[in-house]
């Protein structure tokens, strides 16, 4: 029986995506770098890999944050005969992966990057809009922050301070500061009208590679509270202020789990080369961080099934069904919206 580890399965992605794949019924084993999970496994140590790992597994990787990571666990497993999905939004570290695409194919092992909102739920979102040609995709992230402020999400959210974030405008990647423009997007209830922040993700490098009409890509996150994302611009401003909030972040993280906002979501607005516009995404009352895991689920339970065509590097619009995709999420409670018949 090909076995599903999912790697990082005591943080808080890694043991939703456990969570999910059980309610489903696989039997995935937990893997983490502390005691206490099935397998002893650090994404950054090739020896307790190769203790751990056997060739046909599937590798679910959750180890964030991404953006410290190097591609010593992919790497890893095209060695010993493994498939990996990973839960990347890191851009350096999907760059990463993507330059290993020759050695991913001669290996004949499959490996899935950002196959999670970022970017598979955005590959899916604009396969269901109905928008052939993009000229423009930007993606919206709306986190329950209650539930997901974590220091693997606070650890990411001041890498992303320290230095210009990266999109792309008119075909090339362009350097902003981080949270420097805002852009307003209506949700559905129970979220509503946002004010997001410009941020940073894969989509940039990824979608770009499936739609070679794109020619601007963003990213934009709200932390649900405007003075938050005030302070956090003029944290992207000054180093003093980071510092100040990287000492107070733990507190800030506690007070954040007790009033943070418990609805949440994800979103994009797709314009096409025809002047054609679509907003589409997905909302929850509670647990929206779903959308988040759902396409990893989705892949490893597929390539343990067998039933898994694509190999080799595989690109976020065929990492899963889009379809599949939302007839998942609904069956979990997070409804979609924006989408044209057959595809809602």
């Amino acid at each position: 029986m090909t076995r599903i580890i999912v790697l990082g399965a005591r943080g808080f992605f890694g043991a939703a995506a456990l969570a999910c794949l059980r309610d489903g019924g696989a039997r995935p084993l937990a893997a983490s770098r502390r005691a206490g999970a099935d397998l002893l496994m650090d994404a950054e140590d090739p020896r307790s890999l190769r203790a751990a790992l056997h060739s046909g597994d599937v590798v679910v990787d959750a180890a964030g944050p991404f953006q410290f990571r190097s591609t010593v666990l992919v790497e890893s497993c095209l060695s010993i005969g493994c498939d990996v999905v990973d839960l990347a939004d890191s851009l350096d570290y999907v760059r990463k992966i993507h330059a290993l695409s020759d050695r991913i194919a001669s290996a004949g092992c499959r490996v899935l990057t950002a196959c999670s909102s970022v970017s598979a739920v955005s590959a899916a979102l604009i396969r269901l809009s109905g928008v052939i040609d993009p000229l423009r995709v930007s993606t919206y992230l709306v986190p329950a922050t209650r539930n997901t402020s974590t220091p693997a999400t606070a650890q990411a959210l001041f890498a992303s301070l320290e230095r210009p974030v990266r999109l792309l405008r008119a075909g090339a990647l362009v350097e902003r500061r981080a949270f420097s423009d805002t852009r307003r997007m209506d949700f559905p209830p129970p979220v509503g009208r946002v004010h997001a922040r410009l941020g940073e993700s894969a989509d940039a490098v990824t979608l770009p590679r499936v739609w070679p009409t794109l020619r601007d890509v963003d990213f934009w996150v709200d932390t649900r509270r405007r003075p938050l994302n005030a302070l956090v611009a003029a944290a992207a401003r000054s180093g003093l202020v980071r510092s100040i909030l990287r000492a107070v972040q733990p507190l800030g993280r506690a007070v954040t789990r007790r009033l943070g906002a418990k609805t949440g979501g994800f979103g994009i607005e797709v314009e096409g080369v025809n002047g054609d516009r679509v907003s589409a995404g997905f909302v929850h009352a509670t647990h929206s961080y779903v959308v988040a895991v759902a396409p990893a689920v989705l892949a490893a339970r597929r390539i343990a099934g067998g039933t898994f065509g694509a190999s080799g590097l595989v690109p976020p619009d065929r990492q899963i069904d889009a379809r599949e995709l939302v007839d998942y999420l609904r069956r979990t409670g997070v409804l979609s919206f924006g989408l044209p018949a057959g595809g809602a």
